[in-house]
């Protein structure tokens, strides 16, 4: 199936339903290009086993699928070439909900947790609100693309104020699939100075054609040490479906967590929920394929026709470019900017850290009709300025 077959198929006119991107969209007049969920309705496949789950009527207390593990545990070795246990797995409802239980159960009090900025909002929230203290290292830009600065992170990490650091891999906002040795020499650092790893890695599904992603999980050397959260949710826009799976191959640590979630009661599973998951993994994976391609095919149009006028990001995963709207938006921020002069409503770059104003996070998961509008605005505000920057 190629990409106008896929578009053709699966996007669907979300205006007409109750979609937080679109309602917000049509009420400030802008294609919204923001929140991290897709236009395209799941596969049919999908669907269809859903409808006949509801259609039984029966919805009472329910178990999982007997195969759920083996189909989690096949998608990702055949997806990623790693290999995880039935043991190693628990639930929450959502990543961000992971996130906390990982830092409430594994770390203490007043700890310090480092994120790398740019970093998505909830991070900086999650920390804070946790009672734990947060630090930041500042990731270098090489023309927009973005590295770990190794130095400043063993600085941090040398004071032994340290307990864990939060990995976002694949990136959001960056987009980045960090290379092998990228995280090998983050991992070893952790390692060096008894750092607990968590990897948020809930895109890791989205890998663009040219690219290869690395579980943290597949390093053998450093599992004791690294705790990671997936999820179906972004890979198949099940953002309605709050289930997530937290993956913890150290004994010890996953005796911690388990007995957080016993004395929370934070462990049970919403069946319904998981079985968008289960049912995505064991027929989606087509699916999945093609709109990785329209995203890829987005992206590739929007940096050919932008990339003269623009920095950006390059889209190694994920659905979400980076761009940098300076020199375009000289009193306001580029959110502003794209909202007043371009009719687009995009993620504000200062919401990844203060220092990235200039930015704005772009949406691709959405028809290549609305990246050609989105794109025809972006140019015609980079020549405007441009004209007048000459007059």
């Amino acid at each position: 199936m190629n990409t106008k077959q896929f578009t053709d198929m699966y996007y669907i006119d979300r205006k007409k339903n109750d979609s937080v991107k679109w309602q917000r969209g049509v009420k400030m007049d802008c294609l919204p290009m923001w929140i991290a969920d897709m236009d395209f309705k799941g596969d049919q496949k999908v669907i269809d086993s859903l409808k006949e789950f509801i259609e039984k009527g029966d919805y009472g207390y329910a178990n999982l699928p007997k195969d759920y593990y083996d189909v989690l545990i096949d998608f990702h070795r055949k997806r990623h070439g790693i290999e995880y246990k039935p043991e190693w797995i628990r639930f929450t409802k959502g990543a961000i909900d992971a996130m906390y239980q990982v830092i409430y159960s594994l770390t203490e009090l007043k700890d310090g947790i480092m994120i790398s900025t740019p970093a998505y909002p909830p991070f900086y929230s999650t920390v804070k609100e946790s009672g734990r203290k947060l630090y930041t290292t500042k990731m270098i830009d090489n023309g927009g693309y973005f590295t770990f600065d190794y130095k400043d992170i063993e600085a941090r990490f040398r004071k032994g104020k340290i307990s864990m650091f939060i990995l976002c891999s694949p990136h959001n906002p960056l987009g980045r699939v960090f290379k092998k040795g990228e995280l090998e020499e983050l991992f070893e650092l952790c390692k060096k100075y008894d750092v607990l790893v968590l990897a948020d890695e809930v895109h890791c599904d989205i890998i663009m054609p040219d690219q290869e992603f690395y579980p943290a999980l597949s390093f053998k050397k450093y599992r004791r040490n690294i705790v990671s959260i997936c999820a179906a949710a972004k890979s198949f826009s099940l953002a309605v479906f709050s289930h997530c799976h937290v993956i913890i191959p150290d004994p010890a640590l996953r005796k911690k967590f388990i007995a957080y979630q016993r004395h929370t009661h934070t462990g049970s599973v919403n069946v319904f929920n998981a079985l968008s998951t289960y049912y995505s993994y064991k027929y989606g994976s087509e699916w999945l394929d093609g709109v990785i391609d329209v995203i890829y095919e987005n992206y590739s149009h929007f940096r050919m026709e932008l990339s003269p006028y623009y920095e950006m990001t390059n889209l190694e995963g994920t659905y979400l470019l980076f761009v940098n709207i300076a020199p375009y938006n000289k009193d306001r921020t580029a959110f502003d900017t794209l909202v007043s002069e371009c009719n687009i409503l995009a993620n504000a770059g200062e919401s990844f850290g203060e220092e990235y104003s200039s930015w704005v996070r772009i949406n691709l998961a959405t028809s290549p009709a609305n990246i050609r509008k989105a794109v025809r605005s972006l140019k015609k505000l980079a020549k405007e300025k441009q004209d007048q920057a000459c007059s």
